[in-house]
């Protein structure tokens, strides 16, 4: 019993020690590095965290003190000790992440969430699988990159105008056109989008991973029209490739550029301002256009980030909702813990999902893709956001 006890706390310590790995990874993947040195220090991370429990079990569990063969913890040699100890906060940390997932609940701004399933497979009755990277892993058992959640979600906003009641944007992000899953999959995607007629469109970043796919755009992201627009902004796996083709590409198709800047959008007699940021990875926060604000009422803020680490920033400025990506809702979610990986200075707390903080709204999309195309328990994702003045269940 002894034994089993023991070895229950080896593998603690192991987690633990991953969690810890896992965590450098997280926030070093939320810094401008650039994915080829990004990748070799995931590999050597990979390669430690397969290595530390095997280690540990041998020399602490068979060796010295050989708690599984009947040893004493009291002799541990001093240097383990350390090492142990960092383990057995990164186990906490583990647990602290699996309770604020098992407990999480949208702020009350969002008073509504609906969702529909596409299954695109069935849908198209075809093969998605293309020849691109790690195309091997679409393939897996459960995998659920085809299975497509369409969410209607309602936001109460104190700041909106009473004109806009009824307000819809599309929010799309994290496309990653490599060629791994085929065009038809997307090209159907932004169709069933479209179809539902926003007032205004949003796409947040990260639209390829190799430029081969740039002439997808035509009749994916290119087919989009809305009354008030669509904008743009690009995101890291943007700026691994060609980021000012793209750019100008998506240009040339009708969207509208709104990195590093800010549009005034006037609509129904009330303005709202539109901005975006590619920060850390290129450009520049936006500034308000405080001049151009009424004394007696204020535009409405947008701000369209690809990472949500912008959010405390987006908090200090005012913003009344943000919409972000970059996280993919962790692509892969253990149950009762949630996510591990989230590319991210504050790792898996903004993974996906609504926040609010201050009078800043925030919403995390996971994303359509990823250049790793698997998603289990964390299906892709295609948002249709409704703003309201009041709660509808109040009227």
């Amino acid at each position: 019993m002894e034994a089993i006890t023991n070895g229950l706390i080896l593998l603690m310590l192991s987690i633990g020690h991953a969690e810890l790995w896992i965590m450098v990874i997280n926030r070093t993947h939320a810094q401008p590095i650039h994915e080829a040195w990004l990748k070799r220090f995931r590999h050597v991370a990979e390669l430690l965290i397969v290595l530390f429990p095997i280690v540990l079990f041998l020399s602490v569990g068979l060796s010295t003190p050989g708690v599984l063969v009947g040893g004493d913890w009291s002799q541990l040699p001093f240097w383990w000790k350390p090492v142990l100890l960092v383990s057995a906060l990164g186990f906490m940390g583990l647990l602290c992440s699996g309770f604020r997932h098992l407990f999480y609940k949208p702020p009350r701004q969002q008073t509504e969430h609906q969702s529909e399933l596409i299954h695109m497979r069935q849908r198209l009755n075809q093969d998605l699988i293309g020849e691109g990277p790690y195309h091997y892993l679409a393939g897996l058992p459960f995998n659920e990159i085809f299975s497509v959640e369409f969410t209607r979600k309602t936001f109460v906003l104190d700041r909106l105008p009473a004109e806009w009641e009824g307000l819809t944007i599309l929010h799309l992000s994290d496309l990653h056109f490599s060629g791994t899953l085929k065009r038809e999959y997307f090209v159907e995607l932004c169709r069933v989008a479209q179809e539902t007629e926003p007032d205004l469109i949003i796409f947040a970043g990260d639209l390829l991973d190799e430029m081969k796919c740039l002439d997808w755009l035509d009749d994916t992201l290119g087919i989009f029209k809305a009354p008030l627009g669509q904008y743009f902004i690009l995101g890291n796996h943007d700026w691994n490739q060609q980021s000012d083709q793209i750019r100008q590409s998506l240009i040339d198709r009708g969207w509208t550029d709104i990195a590093a800047q800010t549009l005034r959008l006037e609509h129904v007699g009330h303005a709202m301002q539109i901005a975006g940021t590619e920060v850390p990875w290129m450009g520049t926060h936006p500034e308000i256009l405080r001049s151009e604000m009424s004394e007696t009422v204020s535009d409405f803020l947008l701000l369209v980030s690809h990472t949500p680490d912008n959010f405390h920033w987006a908090t200090r400025e005012g913003y009344d909702l943000m919409l972000s990506g970059h996280t993919h809702g962790g692509q892969v979610r253990f149950p009762l813990i949630g996510p591990v990986f989230a590319p991210s200075r504050h790792g898996t707390r903004y993974a996906s999902g609504t926040f609010a903080r201050g009078s800043t709204l925030l919403h995390v999309s996971r994303g359509v893709s990823g250049i790793h195309p698997l998603r289990w328990f964390c299906r892709p994702e295609i948002s249709l956001l409704t703003l309201r003045t009041t709660n509808t269940e109040d009227r």
